[in-house]
């Protein structure tokens, strides 16, 4: 009987162990080394020229990325990243145009492994921060950016890759971040509860999603994250914007974000919304949120100290 209840203990013991080293593992295929193909989007139907260049990473990608341009000499560039899988950069056009009306250039990049962008796998923000990395490099060598403000603005996993750029690339004077994640871990965890697997099994897998991340990005890689990006940000301001239902990266990401913040110092402004808005930015004003007046004030507002 003793030798059978050890077996049945060890049985289950290998069960478990082997439950949680898949379930992350099984995750991780629906992203890394996948790469994402997204509609594109005419900037004139969002009533604003562009002009498609490409930009090459420190790693040696070539991305994709549009320049749009306000009518006088612009107060900086505002360069836009969008989220994890959806929507293509190019679907904030609208974004675009509304900076441009206000006196900003834009510069919008299609992040690695997306559509026409190249690349084989998402980063996560561990590797996307190259991406803005190469904007930042090509506008502080094109004479009509100069030494303007430059500032990111990025929704979802945009936003949290704007943060990490932010702290790793000091020539970025401030930080949009629209539904950021505070640490792609703890969205994982969120992700596994939305999936109807107890929140404690999420907990008890990330040690494996922690080793699964490590093996692929590299270990030293694992501390770029928001969290670590935004006490990095020093004097610099940033913009937090969260919907307080927000459903695909929940609020207490924004909460962890802001307590972050306020912990170090940082020069922090935030924009909360009732709701779950994951654009933050009503749905119906996402092509032109300049009709979100709340919304576009609070950005515009923002970008107020960096000009003059």
């Amino acid at each position: 009987m003793r030798k059978k209840l050890l077996i049945g203990i060890s049985i289950t013991i290998v069960i478990v162990l082997v439950t949680l080293i898949a379930i992350p593992v099984y995750t991780m295929t629906l992203f890394l080394g996948q790469r994402i193909y997204q509609p594109q989007h005419d900037s004139t139907d969002y009533g604003i020229e562009s002009e498609h260049i490409t930009l090459t990473t420190d790693d040696g990608l070539n991305l994709s990325a549009w320049r749009t341009y306000t009518a006088n000499e612009p107060a900086g560039t505002v360069i836009i990243i969008s989220g994890l899988q959806n929507p293509s950069v190019t679907a904030f056009f609208g974004y675009a145009n509304m900076l441009a009306e206000n006196g900003w250039d834009s510069l919008l990049i299609e992040k690695r492994a997306r559509s026409l962008s190249e690349g084989e796998s998402i980063g996560f923000g561990i590797t996307e921060w190259l991406d803005v990395q190469a904007g930042v490099s090509f506008l502080a060598a094109d004479r009509r950016a100069g030494d303007l403000p430059i500032v990111t603005m990025g929704t979802s996993a945009g936003g949290a890759t704007a943060i990490i750029a932010g702290g790793e690339i000091p020539r970025i004077d401030g930080v949009i971040a629209i539904s950021a994640y505070s640490n792609f871990v703890d969205l994982y965890v969120d992700s596994i509860a939305m999936m109807g697997i107890p929140r404690f099994i999420g907990i008890m897998t990330t040690p494996f999603m922690h080793l699964r991340m490590g093996m692929h990005f590299g270990f030293g890689r694992l501390g770029l994250t928001p969290v670590n990006g935004i006490a990095k940000l020093g004097q610099r301001p940033i913009l937090l914007m969260h919907s307080t239902l927000d459903e695909q990266v929940l609020f207490p990401h924004f909460e962890r974000l802001r307590h972050v913040a306020e912990e170090n110092g940082i020069a922090l402004t935030t924009f909360v919304r009732e709701g779950d808005w994951h654009f933050v930015c009503y749905d119906w004003y996402v092509a032109n949120p300049a009709g979100d007046v709340e919304f576009a004030r609070a950005v515009l507002q923002f970008l107020e100290q960096f000009v003059g």
